[in-house]
């Protein structure tokens, strides 16, 4: 097991090193972004105020990795050096991980050691499709590939999912454990390997889920056991009410949302292809397979489907699809594991000869994957030259020159990478389902894409954006968002141009962080482009009375208003755990025509208070997760007090 890490580790070893990688692309930067704000802002974390007009924290991402990095961070100073070291050993955990969940299912050690070494060194089965295996071969500058959980770490920033893996292919092991000789320890190993899959990465829990389903309804020797549906039960229950301290109602419907062109109804075939794999177990004599193959067949066609509909018929059966390559490539693996160890013994039965077919097998691995990694070993060395990025620079621009509740707007890698270099709210940012308001998408569609400027100049002042980033084609930009970068020449002042990036300063209207409207109510635009609202919107917010004074910072302030009345806007996104107090008496809030922050205010001078507050479902799931560890903590000690 330390050999398997050990020899997994030597083979990423640059990426235990430096801040960041060489692929600026990647989505890396949001998790390093989240790390950096937990860090710097524990315990206050129930707003985050720079991505989306603000949002819940709660609904940032799964805590487990950002959690660590920024423990890491915090004690050696460095937040994106302890990504690269929690990112690095999530990756080579997996080697070990997987020999385990073999060794488990096969019980056989020549079985898992094949294994391991097809994980390693053979070219993932999603190389099948033309475009990804280019994608892979890229990388590399080989015809045959590395594995793509590599690439998928290394270019695409896949951190969370790479680890959440390697903890699912543990919870495997320890899953089938527990069921083999049930035991109050095993379910307890079990659980936690499989909450913590949750915690890491969404797609790894679904993930996860899939591989225990195989496990339950496969009715070869491997997975027969004693009362197995019970413990599985039981196994279900406790992963389920334990992970609900961070999976809320709310965050699972935020997440749920379909993306890149899926819809909703194609999540409803999910269900029918776990009912294919059922109808499969009952008609098919998969049970005359060699041991642990039942289980590795189902794995393959339900991942499988997930992935192959998704490249071939673009229809996603499940969220963001093809992400699921990383679990079907283990399955794979552990497929080929099996397949060439009972070649082997069927092959002879003398042990020499058969170690002498692993040794063969092995040989022939090697010669296979050995050139991709030796290939893949300069790409893989950290980005010495960080300090230079254009991307830093503008951050750091920017920073130094925002006043308290001015944003700037951005858009591709130079918005992933803003809140990893400095604190400025921004329109855009890394994770869209965190979003509570919907027009910033809006805006973000026309700011890029739309022919109309004057458009894109009412959403910039209805955000109160003072700085406008373009990055033109001379830039080192990797997504070329705006269609047309030029537009805004001579509509704004530039204020900043170096290596292709040019920075508007935008007229701001009314003051940044709140203003007191009139009473009527403003009409929320149609669309995107429903320019009489915007301007009707715009217009209010450029005539109505500043507040004395303005203070607070994340999820708390405090607003002095001396006026005639109307409605306060404070200008962040409105949140239904949004606490309104007027002169010490709590108040209803609601979100205005842009799904900002409002409240009616009478005539005079009035102390207004916000605070956020964490939801409700949130808390109660925290509660139920505490609970349920309270009852397994009396009945454990209930138990011990009884046998004593």
């Amino acid at each position: 097991m330390v050999l398997l890490f050990a020899l997994q580790a030597l083979l990423i070893a640059p990426l235990f090193t430096g801040q960041f990688t060489q692929f600026r692309g990647s989505i890396e930067a949001t998790f390093i972004a989240n790390a950096r704000f937990i860090a710097e802002r524990f315990p206050d974390l129930s707003w985050y105020p720079y991505w989306y007009l603000g949002f819940p924290f709660e609904l940032f991402y799964t805590p487990l990795l950002p959690g660590i990095v920024a423990l890491l961070g915090k004690i050696g100073g460095d937040i994106p050096q302890a990504y690269r070291i929690v990112a690095a050993t999530g990756y080579a955990l997996g080697l070990p991980a997987l020999y385990l969940a073999a060794r488990e299912l096969t019980r056989s050690r020549r079985a898992a050691l094949l294994s391991a070494a097809a994980f390693l060194l053979l070219p993932s089965l999603t190389y099948a499709f033309p475009p990804i295996r280019s994608d892979g071969a890229a990388l590399s500058g080989t015809f045959l590939p590395p594995p793509w959980r590599l690439v998928a770490l290394v270019e695409y920033g896949e951190g969370p999912h790479v680890l959440s893996l390697s903890l699912a292919l543990l919870g495997v092991a320890a899953t089938i454990r527990y069921l083999r000789a049930p035991s109050a320890a095993r379910l307890m190993v079990a659980v936690l390997a499989l909450v913590a899959v949750a915690l890491t990465n969404l797609i790894g829990a679904l993930g996860v889920a899939i591989l225990v389903f195989g496990i339950a309804i496969a009715n070869g020797p491997a997975a027969t056991f004693a009362a197995k549906w019970s413990g599985l039960w039981k196994l279900g229950l406790l992963t389920v009410l334990f992970s609900m301290g961070w999976y809320s109602l709310g965050f699972m419907r935020a997440f749920s949302q379909p993306g890149g062109g899926d819809t909703a109804s194609f999540y409803l075939a999910l269900p029918l292809v776990a009912l294919a794999a059922v109808i499969a177990v009952a008609a098919l004599p998969l049970k005359r397979l060699p041991l642990g193959a039942d289980v590795v067949v189902l794995w393959l066609f339900l991942i499988g489907t997930i992935v192959v509909m998704k490249q071939l018929f673009g229809i996603g059966v499940a969220p963001q699809p093809i992400r699921y390559s990383l679990e079907l490539d283990a399955a794979f693996a552990i497929a080929v594991g099996i397949a060439v160890t009972w070649a082997i013994e069927r092959v002879t039965r003398h042990v020499a000869v058969r170690a002498a077919g692993v040794a063969v097998a092995g040989l022939a691995f090697l010669a296979i994957g050995l050139p991709a990694w030796l290939g893949v070993q300069a790409r893989l060395a950290p980005d010495l030259s960080w300090q230079t990025w254009s991307e830093r620079r503008v951050a750091l621009w920017l920073a130094d020159r925002l006043r308290p509740g001015e944003r700037a707007f951005l858009t591709g890698d130079h918005a992933f990478w803003l809140n990893v270099f400095a604190d400025v709210p921004q329109v855009r940012g890394g994770q869209d389902f965190s979003a509570v308001d919907p027009w910033p998408a809006h805006a973000a569609f026309q700011i890029n894409t739309g022919a109309d400027v004057a458009i894109s100049k009412l959403w910039l002042q209805a955000f109160a954006v003072r700085y406008l980033v373009v990055t033109t084609p001379a830039s080192s930009e990797i997504y070329r968002d705006f269609t047309n970068p030029a537009k805004f020449d001579g509509v704004f002042p530039m204020v900043f141009d170096e290596r292709g990036v040019r920075i508007y300063e935008v007229p701001l209207v009314g003051d940044t962080r709140a203003v007191v409207t009139p009473a009527s109510d403003l009409r929320a635009p149609t669309n995107g482009i429903d320019r009489p609202a915007l301007e009707s919107y715009v217009s209010a917010v450029a005539q109505a009375e500043t507040p004395a004074t303005v203070a607070g910072e994340l999820g708390r302030s405090r607003v002095d208003t001396g006026s005639s009345g109307g409605r306060l806007v404070v200008r962040q996104a409105y949140d239904s755990g949004w606490r309104v107090t007027v002169d010490g008496k709590g108040v209803d809030a609601a979100p205005d025509a842009l799904g900002m922050l409002s409240l009616p205010v009478a005539p005079g001078r009035h102390v207004i208070e916000l605070e956020r507050r964490v939801h409700l479902d949130f808390i109660a799931g925290l509660a139920v997760a505490i609970v349920t560890a309270l009852a397994l903590l009396f009945r454990g000690l209930r138990a011990r007090w009884r046998r004593n």
